[in-house]
């Protein structure tokens, strides 16, 4: 995964529904949950599911109603949003702000003595 930045949901537009708590993080007044939307290219021999997997678990946070995949010009691009998955609001406020650190970077999955290691760069 290259590319990656974030995006503004619709949704987040709605201010009875969401709270903007910084440039990339809007909180869900409903259940106090945090999100954060985020667009990637996917490299060759990526699919939707790996390193995304791998993030997901490494931040314990979930995909949740929005996933889109599609391929422009030969370029695989995936958008999709996390929310926090633990359920305790300062913990998942951490770890979305904790992925939000991998805007601007590269994520890909290594084999490291027989492993598979996620690598942020």
């Amino acid at each position: 995964m290259k590319n990656i930045y974030s995006i503004v949901l619709e949704k987040y537009k709605d201010n009875t529904e969401f709270e903007k708590i910084d440039e990339h993080i809007f909180k869900k007044r409903s259940n106090d949950s945090y999100r954060i939307a985020l667009t990637c290219e996917l490299e060759e021999g990526e699919n939707a599911q790996y390193p995304l997997e791998d993030l997901l678990d490494k931040y314990f946070v979930n995909c949740t109603d929005y996933f889109e995949l599609k391929q422009t010009k030969g370029i695989w691009t995936l958008s999709l949003e996390l929310e926090g998955s633990l359920d305790i609001a300062d913990e998942d406020y951490a770890n979305i702000l904790a992925v939000s650190n991998i805007i601007g970077k590269r994520v890909y999955n290594e084999e490291n003595d027989g492993l598979i290691v996620l690598i942020i760069e």
